[in-house]
């Protein structure tokens, strides 16, 4: 297990593994701005914290179990001075959050939510900056990671799996060209009355976000090219689509388990699955939401 950069980290502390009596990460940074400018320091509380997380790492304690009583302390603490006005020690007790989910509980998935919403929502901070370089650092080690293997159920968190194939048109096709830019990979067909139904919220979603960086990659379970051909520009379906003719049998379905359609993984810049299944308002919250991050 790698050890945590306690000495870097001196005079932090971290929040529980998502107890429902931790302080959501935009409320704690909206009470702090919100508190007068005298920004209370409590470092000392913070240093003896971290010097009974230190004892108890470096004894090979790190489990939940083993952290219990500790984290009921921190949260405590950031109960107590969350309206101190002390953004950038606040900030670094979430920062030291995703450290700890990253480098000891190897769920690399929660730490990159805690950098997001400490870069978003404590810009101006030490701390912020900290946590954009874990977001850069650690979205050059994905890019560098093969794609995973299929697991059984594609969960949000992950890495998607790519493919290189090509298009309706015969062009090159694939996942890791779109890297940059929030991307939805849309399972579908036209003879299907759910997917016809949710097309135009789609399509509006498309056209209201493609210049802000929003892609789709469509894959047709159609067996009907003509019908495929003839569907897109009919319903204003600007993007490159997958079709092998095979329906249900398609290629990429069956690569990615696809049993029910519609079917959509949306994924962030980097390739990560953020969100599922969305429809209607969700799609397009979960969108605006992803292009405003990193």
């Amino acid at each position: 297990m790698k050890k945590l950069l306690f000495l870097a980290l001196a005079g932090l502390a971290f929040t529980g593994f998502g107890q429902s009596n931790s302080i959501p990460l935009a409320e704690a940074s909206a009470a702090a701005a919100k508190a007068p400018a005298s920004k209370v320091d409590f470092a000392p509380e913070l240093q003896a914290v971290t010097a009974q997380l230190k004892q108890k790492f470096d004894a090979g304690k790190t489990s939940e179990v083993d952290l219990a009583e500790n984290l009921q302390a921190i949260n405590a603490l950031i109960a107590q001075h969350v309206k101190d006005g002390n953004r950038e020690q606040l900030a670094r007790l979430y920062l030291l959050d995703a450290h700890i989910y990253a480098d000891a509980l190897n769920d690399k998935a929660k730490a990159r939510a805690i950098w997001t919403q400490v870069a978003r929502d404590f810009q101006g901070t030490a701390a912020a900056q900290g946590a954009s370089l874990s977001l850069a650092k650690l979205n050059a080690e994905i890019a560098a990671e093969p794609d995973p293997k299929i697991p059984e159920g594609l969960a949000v968190g992950q890495k998607f799996p790519g493919f290189n194939e090509t298009d309706l048109a015969g062009r090159p096709l694939s996942v890791s060209a779109y890297r940059g830019r929030v991307t939805m990979i849309d399972f579908w067909a036209t003879w299907c009355p759910p997917c016809r139904a949710e097309m135009p919220n789609v399509v509006a979603t498309y056209q209201k976000h493609h210049a802000q960086g929003f892609d789709i990659i469509g894959v047709s379970l159609d067996e009907n090219r003509d019908a495929l051909v003839n569907f897109l520009p009919a319903h204003g379906m600007a993007w490159p689509q997958y079709f092998d003719g095979q329906g249900w049998d398609n290629k990429l379905a069956k690569k990615y388990g696809v049993h029910s359609i519609p079917m959509d993984y949306l994924l962030d810049r980097h390739g990560i699955i953020i969100g599922k299944e969305l429809r209607g308002e969700d799609l397009g919250e979960a969108v605006t939401k992803a292009l405003t991050q990193n």
